[in-house]
């Protein structure tokens, strides 16, 4: 009888085994798909990072640019200001 439930518990903890196996197997094929799921996640984030900092870069670059055209506008009407009251004194000399 003893041996009859000695089996029996063996079977009990062979069966046992086999689910925990089974279960540890599972688990096992889940952090291989996460690892990798985490190294695409982190190639995306690499990816995205770099083109933050062009697009910030090209904001910056543009913003830079934008000054240097105000610049150049006025510097422009200045000079066509000029330009027109030189022409106007040339007249005016002129016709003297």
């Amino acid at each position: 009888m003893e041996t009859e439930e000695a089996q029996a518990q063996n079977e009990e903890l062979k069966n046992r085994i086999k689910v925990l196996e089974q279960e540890n197997l599972t688990k096992e094929q889940e952090i291989s798909s996460l690892t990798h799921r985490n190294t695409l996640l982190d190639e995306e984030v690499e990816k995205l990072e770099k083109a933050l900092t062009e697009a910030k870069n090209a904001a910056d670059s543009g913003a830079a640019h934008s000054s240097e055209l105000d610049a150049l506008q006025r510097k422009l009407q200045l000079l066509e200001d000029e330009a027109e009251e030189a022409d106007k004194n040339l007249r005016e000399t002129n016709e003297k």
